[in-house]
């Protein structure tokens, strides 16, 4: 039977097919939590495109593995550059179709972010290891795309398999999904990450998108909610503030950066009725999924929606 290349994020059940992000999403989207709608190209759009060109995966990654130092890092560009030349304009044309059905402006910006084989696994998370590209036209969907496979050959990558002595080559699928235009933004532990008391959510935010917050740019607003067993939030315990320069948002031409000044330097990104809806709904998610969950999440004018949902792997 022939694999998908394209699969409405809905349907992303097979972990192999879409990988562990996509995977999560749609778990979210099947227990009713409220993700933006999207799509994800499969790891068999990948696979299709590289043997396309006489690129064989497996065989190029035995190859790397066996190699080190600078030899690995010049077999590695080698692969890189070989993957960046590859034929992709049927499958962007595909896409771009796919994008135009949903019920978006056409104006809409879109997230694009990689859901490799190896990320948010119940073991191993390998978070932050591949790009994201945010706020991207149409007309860039295809770069981004194939940028997002050309990073599976990086020494990181390469380094994070071996040790976990998985000597198989990973595979990318993308998710791709409309930019929340969000007012504040960031990530949510359901359990408290660093002692793992399970009656506390922790919650870093940022004014506008998040970006900022998991590159490290931009130090959070802290918080920790207490809640009940049951996952009703009862107070804020912990409160701690930063002063704030500027905030990212999206807008129809893209990314832009807005300088902030005054009053709102010091304005919280969460009103405490958000952060009990927050920590209720981590509280939510994690009882759905059977285990504390990291998320990143965003709020727009109009409600909360979660854009990533995977296992705490370890607590600190």
């Amino acid at each position: 039977m022939t694999r998908p290349i394209i699969l409405s994020l809905s349907q992303c059940t097979d972990l192999d097919l879409v990988g562990g992000k996509a995977v999560g999403l749609a778990r979210l989207i099947t227990r009713g939590f409220p993700v933006p709608e999207g799509f994800c190209v499969t790891t068999e759009a990948y696979t299709q495109c590289v043997h396309a060109s006489g690129f064989m995966e497996h065989e190029e990654w035995q190859k790397v593995c066996a190699l080190s130092g600078n030899e690995r890092a010049s077999a590695l560009a080698g692969c890189r550059n070989r993957i960046g030349r590859i034929e992709t304009s049927q499958l962007a044309t595909q896409c771009v179709t796919a994008l135009q059905a949903l019920t978006q402006p056409s104006n809409t910006r879109w997230a694009v972010r990689s859901s490799a084989t190896n990320e948010d696994a119940a073991h191993t998370s390998f978070a932050g290891l591949y790009r994201t590209h945010l706020g991207v036209a149409l007309s860039d969907i295809e770069a981004a795309l194939k940028d997002l496979w050309v990073s599976l050959w990086d020494e990181r990558v390469v380094s994070c398999q071996a040790r976990q002595s998985n000597h198989m080559a990973p595979r990318m699928a993308v998710v791709i999904q409309p930019m929340v235009e969000a007012q504040s933004a960031g990530v949510a532990y359901s359990i408290h990450p660093v002692t793992g008391r399970s009656n506390q959510v922790t919650i870093n935010a940022v004014l506008g998108l998040a970006a900022p917050l998991v590159d490290g740019t931009v130090a959070p607003d802290q918080y920790v909610v207490e809640v009940t067993d049951n996952g009703q939030p009862t107070r804020v315990r912990r409160r701690m503030l930063v002063r704030k320069s500027a905030r990212l948002l999206v807008s129809s031409d893209g990314l832009r950066t807005d300088p902030l000044s005054g009053a709102t330097t010091l304005q919280s990104s969460l009103t405490d009725v958000q952060l009990f809806s927050l920590a209720e709904t981590a509280k939510h998610i994690e009882r759905s999924f059977g285990q504390p969950m990291d998320l990143e999440w965003a709020f727009d004018t109009r409600q909360l929606w979660i854009v990533q949902a995977r296992p705490i792997t370890a607590v600190r």
